[in-house]
């Protein structure tokens, strides 16, 4: 689900199969050979879960299948993760994007705090 191809078109990473809430990231080039990273699951069905940086040298994903969501880049040079955020609000992230220089993350935010209470007017 959700493929996002590189910059320069050599790479596909997409969310695997839905297991239990979460999916696991994985990449393909355009003629279909694996490329192997790391462990990285990502929530399954909860928005885009991954950006190439302008350069296409790493990937962004936000990880944690509650909240708080936390970003993490993947270098893929080395193929080592390091957390970029440490978020503690609740609110769930449903979709990001890097800014054009590729110094700042844009995401959304969505917290549920509505409360149903039923009234009875009764006469």
């Amino acid at each position: 689900m959700n493929p996002v191809w590189s910059p320069d078109g050599r790479l596909i990473v997409y969310a695997g199969g839905d297991v239990a809430g979460s999916a696991p990231l994985l990449a393909v080039r355009p003629e279909g050979t694996p490329v192997t990273l790391p462990t990285i699951r990502v929530a399954a069905n909860n928005g885009e879960r991954c950006r190439f940086l302008p350069n296409g040298q790493g990937l962004i994903y936000a990880q944690g299948l509650w909240t708080p969501q936390n970003f993490w880049l993947l270098d893929l040079t080395t193929n080592k993760t390091r957390q970029l955020s440490r978020l503690t609000n609740t609110a769930t992230i449903r979709s990001f994007d890097i800014s054009p220089d590729g110094k700042h993350l844009v995401f959304d935010r969505l917290r549920e705090n509505s409360d149903i209470v039923l009234i009875d007017l009764r006469n």
